[in-house]
């Protein structure tokens, strides 16, 4: 159960940037370096917690605690991943508000997008490496790749093509009135009679 808490630790406090790197790590740690599930266990747990409703990493660390150590193992795998992982957000977000207008910060923040492009585009390369197929399977994976795709792309394209109609003047100010009632109905009060 120790071995367990510390690799789940170890992922709470070094996944930072959100799914991509938290799916990676576990994925290093339980699969390559500890032995406790192989590849196609853990990606077949990977894609039920994409069913699940609510935050997958949280679903896929209590299935594979349980996977591994049973109902204690939901426990220890979520808090583990859980706890460090919310303090160190906690601190991070006070610090940011410290420092959130330098260039440097922006920079940082810029500097982000194609880490986090190329971390989810190695991921997805690796889970695909365990779970390929041959034959057959393999053709029907290719064409529903090709399918999600191509609908996905349209739905985008439909999507971005509608223009929204732009309120009136008069639907502007009755929307502004009703909005400055309410915070002044919460106490709010903008110096105006």
């Amino acid at each position: 159960m120790r071995e367990l808490a510390k690799i789940f630790i170890a992922v709470g406090t070094q996944s930072v940037g959100g799914g991509t790197s938290t799916l990676f790590l576990l994925r290093r740690f339980l699969v390559e370096r500890e032995a406790r599930l192989s590849e196609r266990e853990f990606t077949e747990a990977w894609a039920l917690c994409q069913l699940s409703p609510g935050i997958h990493l949280v679903a896929l660390a209590g299935l594979l605690g349980q996977r591994i150590a049973g109902w204690r193992g939901v426990l220890v795998a979520v808090s583990g991943m859980m706890v460090p992982a919310a303090i160190i957000t906690a601190a991070m977000t006070a610090a940011y508000g410290v420092i959130a207008d330098a260039p440097l910060a922006h920079a940082a923040l810029a500097g982000m997008a194609p880490a986090t492009g190329g971390m989810t585009l190695g991921l997805a390369i690796v889970l695909v490496r365990g779970a390929r197929r041959h034959g057959m399977r393999a053709i029907v994976d290719i064409q529903l790749v090709r399918a999600v795709k191509c609908f996905t792309q349209s739905c985008h394209v439909r999507a971005t093509s509608k223009e929204r109609k732009a309120p009136s003047p008069r639907e502007a100010a009755e929307y502004r009135l009703r909005s400055r009632r309410g915070l002044r109905a919460r106490g709010h009060d903008f110096g105006l009679a």
